[in-house]
């Protein structure tokens, strides 16, 4: 009974010192800290240190002003295909007298259009034969 009471009074007094040492425990390792940071930085001086991977090797930089177009005219242009193509056409209908190229002109023009055209009339024509074939089937009339 006597100990509850007296226990928050003695208690009070000892908790105030042990935050007082802690503050100064740590002042104390703040300050040993920096001493031995100074000391550290003088070791590290002495080591030396190397990457652990390589620098990495960018690609060369192309060439710029007259050093590149110089480099661009020496290179080989590579061709694709089509421009392979449209070349060599190119050259067959420079090669050709006028009235031979005259008959292809007029052969090949609209020949892409005309066809799609034709195409379309075709398909009209056959769902009408199949629309009129349906409704005879059925008795009725066009």
């Amino acid at each position: 009974i006597g100990r509850g009471k007296g226990a928050p009074a003695a208690a009070a007094p000892s908790a105030k010192p042990s935050l007082q040492q802690a503050v100064d425990a740590s002042s104390a390792l703040q300050r040993q800290m920096a001493e031995q940071g100074g000391a550290a930085s003088s070791v590290a001086e002495g080591l030396e240190f190397k990457p652990a991977l390589p620098a990495p090797k960018l690609p060369a930089a192309k060439p710029t002003g007259l050093q590149g177009l110089l480099a661009s005219l020496d290179g080989k242009k590579k061709m694709s295909t089509m421009e392979k193509s449209r070349h060599d056409w190119g050259n067959f209908k420079s090669k050709q007298d006028e009235a031979t190229r005259d008959e292809m002109d007029r052969f090949a023009k609209d020949g892409y259009l005309a066809k799609q055209a034709f195409l379309a009339r075709t398909d009209e024509r056959q769902a009408e034969v199949a629309r009129s074939n349906r409704r005879r089937g059925m008795g009725l009339k066009d």
